[in-house]
């Protein structure tokens, strides 16, 4: 047979196919063990094989599996701007988790209420699986998934328990968080949140109130503002916690945070000293804050990794933990705000 070289350039089914005198398809039923060909020819393609280092395509590979070898990071328009800390770090260990297993992965935008582009993925056989960055409550892509039988994974709280998922305690590290500053004296706290859609807003309303009826007080209603979807609503809000006579604001994520912060400079109101602030969700800008603004801290980078783990496990009909639930750290830096 006419000899290949052994490390300079990669070879191909093809190749191998004409060294050896015996069609692609024996070729690919030898190296995949699919397929009826003698023990004699199998061996001789192997034998082949090895000795010229041939190492099937991921391409290859996909077609004798039928997988792609792709998963998508599902990603809502809303944060499509990547400016969130958060969801950097959640696609920073996705990607690595995915790469260490030969999977690359596909970011997916989708609206709230939209499923076409992952349809789009679905119809046209892209991916094997999907990553759900955010749980909605009546999320329409989760019926879709499960219709599809597709293997997938979702970030948060998903309303089905039989949806795989990974997240943090939200309810448990809100609860703590209200509760210690409940304890340090604040009688008026004003809760500030973004969408209830998301199932996150959901958990750390929960934790919220559940904060309230452990230390046996009640909430003042009218120090609820939730549905803030736009700046000039989020501006509106605290000009309004404040005017309700707010002694504490405690915001739902550290945009919001970040953004109370800014606006009570500009009311000339002094953190902690006139207003003490808070967030239910922490990261590098609230710690450079000046001050530092008190918040619970979520590991992103875990989030991302056991979210890919988890995928990465279905889709080789491995054993899974259906719903996975991380710990959380609250910080309150008080030293920086007394």
């Amino acid at each position: 047979m006419p000899p290949l070289p052994k490390n300079d350039n990669p070879i191909d089914i093809t190749q191998i196919a004409q060294a050896l005198g015996v069609s692609k398809t024996t070729v690919s039923r030898a190296i995949s063990g699919n397929g009826r060909i003698s023990a004699a020819t199998r061996q001789r393609v192997l034998d082949y094989v090895k000795e010229h280092n041939y190492t099937p395509s991921m391409m290859a590979r996909g077609l004798v599996k039928r997988c792609s070898y792709n998963i998508s990071l599902v990603i809502s328009t809303q944060f499509s701007d990547f400016e969130l800390p958060f969801l950097r770090k959640v696609m920073r260990s996705v990607y690595q988790v995915a790469g260490d297993s030969d999977y690359d992965v596909l970011l997916t935008l989708v609206d709230e209420n939209e499923t076409r582009p992952v349809e789009r993925l679905l119809d046209n056989r892209k991916i094997d699986g999907l990553i759900l960055t955010r749980t909605l409550e009546r999320d329409p892509l989760i019926p879709l998934l499960k219709a599809r039988k597709v293997p997938f994974v979702a970030i948060g709280q998903p309303e089905d328990d039989q949806v795989l998922s990974v997240d943090h305690d939200q309810v448990g590290g809100c609860r703590e968080m209200t509760s210690l500053l409940l304890m340090k004296g604040m009688k008026h706290i004003a809760l500030l949140g973004g969408s209830m859609l998301y199932t996150v807003n959901q958990s750390r309303l929960e934790g919220f109130r559940q904060a309230y009826v452990k230390m046996g007080q009640k909430i003042d209603e009218n120090l609820l503002f939730l549905e803030l979807e736009s700046d000039d609503l989020r501006m509106e809000a605290v000009q309004q916690a404040v005017e309700r006579g707010a002694d504490c604001i405690l915001c739902m994520d550290e945009r919001l945070a970040q953004l109370t912060l800014n606006m009570l400079k500009q009311l000339n109101l002094r953190v902690p000293q006139d207003i003490r602030l808070a967030s239910l969700y922490d990261n590098e800008n609230l710690v450079n804050t000046v001050p530092p603004i008190s918040a619970v801290q979520f590991n992103a980078d875990i989030l991302g990794l056991k979210a890919t783990q988890q995928l990465l496990c279905a889709l080789q009909g491995q054993p899974v933990e259906t719903r996975m639930e991380l710990g959380y750290q609250v910080s309150l830096r008080e030293s920086t705000q007394t």
